[in-house]
């Protein structure tokens, strides 16, 4: 494990900020981009490129002192590979353990594989407060066929929190934008499993503009939705709109770490926010569904 700053000093606001989605690898698995991209075509089409950012916890703790940004949510990635899932997660957990609570865990899963099951209580042991940013159709599981129910009936006992990538169906296209979820399949996983919190990534996928719809509405309301990658989706006051169609309690600041920088996206929304809802988007709606303000010590 390399050595991080696991403290800010007096950088850190009176406000705790929350960028709740980030990814973390390991160094070793980013020194070892070239062989898990031979082994594994979504991380190929993402991370194959020595271009690609991939980030340790060591820099992501710097952004976030940079940003005075107090935690962040940490996923890793959908790996494909459970070798290449468990390393990941052994990493996740170690940095959870040494950040002194500046960061919580949503743990890798792939459903598709045998044992799965004892990889994700493995991790939930160690401390992960959900999974994902889970791509299960990148990984080869249908989220409502029986390995898709089972983990969402394992998160519903555990009160595990689900981070779905969420992909718009029109639009420009780039690496990653395939293989998670449409906001249709969205919506009826939440209608079929209500009591699991899930949050929708980027924007839900335009999933809020269906709020609108009465019965939709009444079906999803364990949904959130953050605002990882807006600025390269959508036009400048996407992240109102959603506040005004899903309320300020269920969007959730992300800046989905290392493509886009916390500090930038951060100093975005609080230039479009008022100030109560603010705090509420990007710190307080986060501690709450991750359960950060348990670990503030």
């Amino acid at each position: 494990m390399e050595a991080w700053p696991v403290a800010a000093g007096g950088t850190i606001g009176v406000v705790n900020w929350v960028d709740a989605h980030t990814h973390l690898f390991s160094p070793s698995q980013r020194e070892a981009r070239g062989e898990i991209a031979e082994r594994d075509r979504t991380f190929a089409e993402m991370y194959g490129s020595p271009e690609a950012k991939m980030a340790t916890v060591a820099e992501l703790l710097g952004a976030l002192d940079a940003a005075e940004i107090r935690h962040a949510v940490v996923a890793g990635f959908a790996f494909a590979d459970e070798r290449d899932i468990e390393e990941q997660n052994g990493y996740l957990a170690e940095a959870q353990r040494c950040s002194r609570g500046r960061v919580a865990v949503v743990a890798t899963v792939n459903p598709g594989l045998a044992g799965w099951e004892r990889q994700a209580r493995q991790a939930l042991d160690a401390g992960a407060v959900g999974f994902g940013e889970l791509r299960p159709h990148n990984q080869g599981w249908e989220p409502l066929e029986p390995a898709g129910r089972a983990l969402c009936g394992l998160a519903r006992d555990a009160g595990a929190v689900l981070l779905w990538h969420v992909s718009e169906p029109v639009g420009h296209g780039y690496p990653g934008k395939e293989g998670g979820i449409s906001p249709v399949e969205l919506c009826r996983v939440a209608t079929e499993f209500p009591g699991v919190k899930m949050v929708g990534a980027h924007l839900g996928g335009g999933l809020a503009y269906y709020l609108q719809m009465p019965e939709v509405k009444a079906a999803i309301e364990n949904v959130y939705f953050d605002t990882a990658a807006a600025t390269l989706l959508y036009d400048e006051q996407s992240v109102a709109r959603l506040v005004d169609l899903a309320g300020p309690g269920r969007v959730i600041f992300g800046s989905d770490y290392p493509l886009l920088s916390p500090r930038r996206q951060l100093q975005r929304l609080l230039g479009q926010l008022p100030g109560d809802v603010a705090k509420q988007v990007c710190g307080g709606n986060a501690e709450r569904l991750f359960r950060i303000a348990t670990t503030h010590e």
